[in-house]
């Protein structure tokens, strides 16, 4: 007779990988979060003037149901804001954050990533969770899946990118 036994369980080692196919580490998920920052502060440098100028501050601050629908008129600016600032920087899979900081996003297999599909993929899905109220509390779901052992978000498992060391 045999000494396997059939019904043991598997001896492989299923811990995940931590590096891509390619030898790029993943980025670290602090260095994630300060691009994230770096990257708000920026779109919020060129949106917050755009709101005062605009009147929209005023406005808000006498009404506050109409500032929500305005608020919602405010979000796709937002939104070309980020894109607008970051247009060239999505070539190479980043966001000016994320240059600074020396990462990049790539698709899972290492492959590089098309300006299209981050903005598709990554951006439109979590742009569109923050602008629907209490739904939004879902995003902090999303960050805090970066603490997975795989390193990635939900928006990164829709798109199914990861972020490594550029």
């Amino acid at each position: 007779m045999s000494e396997i036994n059939p019904y043991a369980p598997p001896q492989a080692d299923l811990t995940p990988e931590v590096s891509s196919l390619l030898g790029q580490p993943l980025a670290s998920p602090w260095i994630r979060l300060v691009a994230q920052l770096v990257d708000g502060l920026i779109s919020a440098a060129v949106l917050l003037p755009l709101m005062y100028f605009s009147g929209y501050w005023a406005r808000a601050a006498e009404s506050v149901g109409q500032s929500f629908v305005e608020s919602l008129l405010w979000a796709p600016v937002q939104l070309a804001i980020m894109i607008g600032i970051n247009w060239t920087f999505l070539l190479q899979g980043q966001t000016i954050g994320k240059k600074l900081l020396k990462v990049r996003i790539v698709r899972k297999d290492g492959s590089p990533i098309d300006r299209t599909r981050i903005i598709t993929h990554r951006l439109l899905p979590v742009w569109v969770v923050s602008n629907i109220p209490v739904v939004n509390l879902a995003l902090i779901a999303d960050a805090l899946c970066i603490f997975r052992a795989g390193r990635n978000t939900l928006h990164d498992d829709i798109a199914d990118t990861k972020v490594v060391v550029a």
